[in-house]
């Protein structure tokens, strides 16, 4: 994935390196390049060679130095007291580097030539499988890798009870980062006011699949403990923090209120299973009780859950039409959107054959296209 360019212009050179030096040990310099400028005259010339800028951040003494920028540049003022930003957005210079990184990120995301879903601007895809096995976190890890390699700033956000991602997500031998998520739902629920913040010291990067994601609980409790409150203050929060163009929610395969909230908050859901007759009466069984229990919320994902033949085993039996209907009295199939084809004897995620990985990425397109048309193609 291309980095975006910032260009920070302040006199302080040791400011600036300690910035530096910060940005390239966090996720943040995963999705960001840092070039600095200590005097009007360097960001002038920089300016001037024509290089590729996504944001200033700029002292107004600089910029003043420096003469006007070009048209289309973006920038934020860097500034001791707020009110010092002759018109621009501003940010305070001294302040808890994640929280002024979490800002950074917010404003970028506000720009209006960004995908614009939610109000936030993040769209969510959730990715459910109520039979089990169907290879739901492979599907949710492939979506958010290749979301971050076309330039989407992505977080892989799994709900399952038992969570085992950093297998995929860590390099071999890494260990794992505990807690993040329940951290969070903490500071949630507390009502702190740092949430930007909090959420840039508790996220993780996986250089394996290119995503944010939040370190494993510790035991399943925090997820079985969770509300549809929870659940949707989590999202919305989430969405709504600015750093992120797309959340990727790999959810538990139990029907309760946290899923049921996560499908109301989704732009799509994308339900997996097999193809075999078992595992899709399984799905039909499983959507006529999420309609009983949660009347509202499978109303609210009408149009947008779209069921996803995922094969997982080499040859799956009762291929033909014909065979299905003789052993579930002549009912139709599930009507699949998307083919996800079988992955031999894969034991991590980020060794997907291509040709997995090539139905991945079209799913991923043709969602994307749907969302942002206001259904799905």
């Amino acid at each position: 994935m291309a980095r975006l360019e910032l260009v920070v212009a302040a006199k302080e050179g040791e400011y600036v390196r300690r910035l530096s030096e910060y940005v390239r040990e966090s996720p943040f310099g995963q999705r960001w390049r840092i070039t600095s400028c200590t005097s009007g005259d360097s960001l002038r010339q920089y300016l001037k060679g024509g290089y590729p800028v996504h944001l200033l951040l700029v002292q107004p003494v600089l910029l003043m130095e420096a003469g006007a920028l070009p048209c289309d540049m973006t920038a934020i003022a860097l500034v001791r007291r707020k009110g010092e930003g002759d018109g621009l957005p501003e940010l305070l210079q001294y302040q808890p580097l994640p929280e002024l990184l979490a800002c950074i990120e917010a404003l970028h995301a506000g720009k209006p030539d960004r995908l614009r879903l939610h109000d936030s601007g993040t769209a969510i895809l959730a990715v459910y499988d109520p039979v089990g096995g169907a290879g739901k976190t492979t599907c949710s890890l492939w979506l958010a890798r290749l979301a971050g390699e076309r330039g989407k700033r992505t977080l892989y956000l799994n709900l399952e009870r038992y969570n085992t991602s950093e297998l995929q997500l860590q390099e071999h031998g890494a260990a794992a980062h505990e807690g993040g998520l329940e951290a969070l739902l903490y500071a949630l629920k507390a009502g702190k006011p740092d949430l930007g913040e909090q959420i840039v010291r508790l996220r993780r990067y996986s250089r394996i699949m290119k995503t944010d994601y939040f370190g494993e609980a510790p035991g399943p409790e925090e997820r079985t403990a969770m509300t549809g409150e929870d659940a949707d203050l989590l999202l919305q929060t989430l969405a709504g923090c600015g750093m992120y163009d797309l959340i990727i929610v790999d959810l538990d395969s139990s029907l309760d209120e946290t899923t049921a909230a996560i499908w109301s908050r989704s732009d799509a859901v994308c339900w997996l299973s097999e193809a075999s007759p078992s595992s899709m009466k399984k799905s039909r069984l499983a959507l006529k009780e999420a309609q009983r229990r949660y009347p509202e919320a499978v109303e609210a994902a009408k149009g947008r859950i779209v069921h996803v033949r995922s094969r997982c085993r080499q040859s799956e039996a009762f291929e033909t039409v014909g065979a299905w209907r003789e052993l579930t009295h002549d009912e139709e199939p599930l009507s699949y959107a998307f083919h996800l084809p079988h992955a031999d004897a894969l034991i991590q995620a980020s060794d997907a054959p291509t040709a997995y990985i090539r139905a991945i990425g079209d799913m991923l397109e043709r969602l994307e296209k749907g969302i942002s048309s206001g259904g799905q193609g």
